[in-house]
């Protein structure tokens, strides 16, 4: 049990670092992709202009970042109960299920309540000039940033969580 406890905080551990890769180098791909396009994408995107090309790709990377997120949320639920689950079933009872349900009431904030607020107000902004900064990005910031730094706590969380379960398995 202690082992497949171990694997799926494991895997919790990965697909949160795995997200936040993808989740950047999306947007550094389409600056990518407009400072060094190749001559068949130099053609698809020539009946617009260079900043409209990259709104519309931000826009399309916007949209996959906002479904990966969801899915990653709805998965993390799903692997936060299975580990609350088996968690309950090590003896003794200790700080472990306690560290692990404020690890899931964590995900269970993220996207129940961040995720609701983050991802209509993203939406909102996709197609709105930055400058003047508007009062809407401003929020939205600060919102990513609290959603950052609580993935960054679940993360420090799984990882002390993982340690500490593979020393008691030793």
């Amino acid at each position: 049990m202690r082992a497949l406890l171990i694997m799926l905080l494991g895997g919790w551990i990965v697909g949160t670092l795995l997200i936040a890769f993808v989740a950047t180098q999306n947007f550094r791909t389409v600056d990518r992709l407009l400072s060094a396009p190749t001559v068949e994408f130099s053609r698809a995107i020539a009946p617009i202009a260079h900043d409209e090309a990259r709104v519309v790709l931000r826009y399309l990377v916007s949209e996959l970042n906002r479904l990966f997120f969801n899915a990653w949320g709805i998965t993390q639920l799903a692997l936060g109960a299975v580990i609350v689950a088996l968690a309950l079933g090590l003896r003794p009872l200790d700080r472990t299920v306690i560290t692990i349900a404020a690890t899931v009431f964590v995900i269970v904030i993220v996207l129940l309540l961040l995720n609701q607020l983050l991802l209509p107000l993203g939406r909102s902004l996709d197609f709105v000039p930055r400058t003047p900064v508007p009062l809407e990005l401003v929020r939205f910031r600060r919102l990513h940033l609290i959603y950052t730094a609580l993935d960054m706590l679940k993360l420090i969380l799984c990882v002390w969580l993982l340690i500490r379960s593979a020393r008691q398995a030793a």
